[in-house]
Order: C-alpha cells, then sequence, then structure tokens
C-alpha cells in the first residue's frame, strides 16, 4: 500500500515545494496564503492518497468545520479529495483551514491554507449624537477597518467636507457651532467606500437666567 499523502490546495493555487514527514504519514505542500473579495465563492480540496475510506475532516482555526457543503469522492482505492465549499465569503470566513484524518490512531493535520477576505471598509467607531453648547468646541470619531489596508477617512458636516482625508481611526476637531448641524465620515480602501451612520449635534438651550440681562424691576417685585 502507498504511503499516505495529505495534500491540501486552495482555489486552483498549489504549492508544492516542501516536503514533511509526520508519524508516518507524509504531507506534500507548503502554505498557501489566498486573498479573495467578499461575496465570491471559494472552494477549497484536500487529496488524500494511500488509505481506504479516510474519516476526513476541515478544520479552521482549531474547530471543526460544521458546514454542509463539504463532502469527499474516491478517484481510486487509495485516492481520495475532500471538498469543502464556500459559496459567498464573508469577513468572518477569514483564518487558517486545514484537513484532518486519523492515521493508526494518530490525528494527522495537512498544510494549511490562509483564507483572507477583502472587501469595503467595515466601520468600528462612528459618530455619535450629542449636545454641545454654542460656540463651544468638541470633537467627533469615526474608525474603519480592512482588509485590504490602509483605510482613509474623509469627514462630511452637511453636504460639504471638512478637513483632509486621515488614515483611520480619525478624530474631526470642530471649533464650534451655533446651530444644529450633521455630521458622517466615509471609509475609503482600494475595494471601494463606506458610509457610516449621519450624527446630529444639537445645541444645549442657554438658561433662562443667563439669555440676557434681568430687568431690575421684576427683581424688584421678587424682593416683594
Amino acid at each position: 500500500m502507498a504511503v499516505p499523502r495529505l495534500l491540501l490546495l486552495g482555489l486552483w493555487a498549489a504549492a508544492l515545494r516542501d516536503v514533511a514527514t509526520v508519524a508516518g504519514m507524509k504531507f506534500t505542500g507548503s502554505p498557501i496564503k489566498l486573498k479573495v473579495s467578499q461575496g465570491q465563492p471559494v472552494k477549497l480540496n484536500c487529496s488524500l492518497e494511500g488509505t481506504e475510506d479516510p474519516e476526513m475532516l476541515w478544520i479552521k482555526d482549531g474547530a471543526v468545520v460544521q458546514s454542509v457543503d463539504q463532502v469527499y469522492i474516491p478517484v481510486d482505492e487509495e485516492h481520495w479529495i475532500g471538498f469543502l465549499s464556500l459559496k459567498s465569503v464573508e469577513r468572518t470566513d477569514s483564518g487558517k483551514y486545514w484537513c484532518q484524518v486519523e492515521n493508526g490512531g494518530k490525528k494527522e493535520e495537512s498544510q494549511q491554507v490562509w483564507l483572507i477576505v477583502e472587501g469595503v471598509p467595515y466601520f468600528t467607531v462612528e459618530p455619535e449624537d450629542v449636545s454641545v453648547s454654542p460656540n463651544v468646541p468638541f470633537h467627533m470619531a469615526c474608525a474603519a477597518v480592512g482588509p485590504p489596508e490602509p483605510v482613509t477617512i474623509v469627514w462630511w458636516m452637511g453636504d460639504s467636507r471638512v478637513g483632509l482625508p486621515d488614515i483611520s481611526p480619525s478624530i474631526l476637531n470642530v471649533s464650534g457651532i451655533n446651530q444644529s448641524t450633521v455630521f458622517s465620515c466615509e471609509a475609503h480602501n482600494v475595494k471601494g467606500l463606506s458610509s457610516s451612520r449621519t450624527a446630529t449635534v444639537q445645541i444645549k438651550a442657554v438658561p433662562t437666567c443667563c439669555a440676557g440681562p434681568y430687568p431690575l424691576e421684576n427683581r424688584i417685585q421678587e424682593w416683594r
């Protein structure tokens, strides 16, 4: 019987340069890094030779993949190929994948595929609604991440851009306003842009006692 050999492939790329032997099983291939766009389909396959009817599992970041979109089929009596299909990848699909089989009571693992899902920026901090005093300085915060990096932040006050583009995370310092105003930010990377929620900055009401001179006659009436 042939020596068991486990080979992990990703998409239509394979690396066949390195060879390592672990507990009697020879693995062929080297780690692969795959970058794919969010929403695209991905199919990983794992080829196993030298065993009959293997118990093959897919592992992601140390946990067994529970997806039903995985099958393995025989090529011949001692050659099997397993497939894991991701129909529309999301950021949560990013991670390290590998195959695992049991060989002589010991678990053997293939080399890994490092899957990186790229897309438009994702906001981790968005502008928030606040109330400020008239003409008093305040600031707004905005942050977004890829991949891919870098992510650039552009600020908007109403329909006008303010300030210069800034690498995320970004703080917008406002010298003060005297009427309610809306703020938002955009996050840009090479995949496109995302727009944040719109934050409303309200003006705090000025206390009546401080709105202007308090007529002397009114104070006299209060003292009586």
